[in-house]
């Protein structure tokens, strides 16, 4: 009756909704008259961005976490001290477009402050389904927390954009994976970025055509209806972002996922911020600047609590 009732519900929404728009996130950029030069840009941007960083950081490509061609991650400081920080980032591009080639942006700001970067790459939709990408994110995870554990590293941090933070959520609601392996002490935060929570529209929407999601899939794979409590004992910070020219969809989904873990989940170390001016392309360009948001809470959380 449960089901049903939800069904019901999605059908209603999806009449009196353009799904497809609210979940477009180029429509809603300020910054270009098109949405096809808003994503040009971006890709152009992170792009340049990225070999910038690798071509200016000591670095190890193309490690190897998992069996398939995607399951790779690429390790940028690694001149930086053993126990170094590390930031684990985690791209975006609804499960299906961009790769960790091009998501090594944010390495630079945070190397000049010693703090490691590694960027997950995994297979894409339709190639790997959205089951194995999350399985995959845990083998990177595994991967992680196996290698700050023999490095020593003083603390572990996950950041997601997008279908990342989608990941990274995913990845933060298991419990028995987070005890159960090596290194994941470690982990002392997270940084979800404009991410999606709730996936019962995505089956609705052009974005499927790709992912394949079935509908009766949607709610076991949205962080939305998990269980966090675990991550109290753990005292994890959780960072959740969304930009300003986000669609009013995509800005509910952080606020609804941020009120799971405040009320449900009883979690204090909590932060819940909608950025000024952004959108949700050049809310995570940002992260080049020497100045930005995530490397100033990620240093600010490492001072006080490493």
């Amino acid at each position: 009756m449960k089901e049903t009732s939800q069904e019901n519900k999605m059908s209603l929404i999806t009449e009196t909704i353009d799904l497809d728009r609210e979940y477009t996130p180029s429509k809603w950029s300020q910054r270009f008259p098109t949405f096809q030069e808003v994503l040009q840009h971006h890709l152009n941007f992170v792009t340049a961005a990225s070999e910038e960083a690798t071509n200016n950081i000591p670095h190890k490509l193309e490690i190897e976490y998992g069996p398939t061609p995607g399951q790779k991650l690429d390790i940028l400081g690694t001149d930086l001290p053993d126990d170094a920080p590390i930031l684990v980032y985690i791209h975006g591009g609804y499960w299906q477009e961009l790769c960790r080639e091009v998501s090594r942006y944010p390495a630079r700001p945070l190397y000049r402050f010693k703090v490691k970067t590694i960027v997950v790459g995994y297979d894409l939709c339709p190639a790997a389904t959205l089951p194995e990408i999350v399985n995959q994110i845990e083998n990177a995870a595994k991967f992680v927390f196996e290698y700050a554990e023999k490095m020593g590293s003083r603390g572990v941090y996950f950041a997601g954009h997008s279908a990342g933070a989608h990941l990274v959520a995913k990845l933060l609601a298991s419990a028995d994976f987070l005890e159960n392996t090596l290194g994941s002490k470690r982990l002392q935060g997270a940084f979800l970025i404009s991410g999606v929570y709730d996936l019962r529209e995505i089956v609705h929407t052009k974005i499927n055509d790709r992912v394949q999601l079935p509908h009766e899939w949607a709610i076991s794979l949205s962080p939305q209806f998990d269980d966090y409590a675990h991550l109290q004992v753990r005292r994890v910070r959780l960072y959740i972002i969304a930009a300003q020219y986000d669609s009013p969809t995509f800005k509910k989904q952080s606020r609804d996922f941020y009120e799971l873990l405040h009320n449900t989940c009883l979690m204090q170390n909590m932060y819940f911020e909608i950025k000024d001016g952004m959108d949700h392309f050049n809310i995570v360009e940002y992260l080049t600047n020497d100045d930005n948001y995530l490397r100033n809470l990620l240093v600010h959380d490492i001072r006080k609590h490493l």
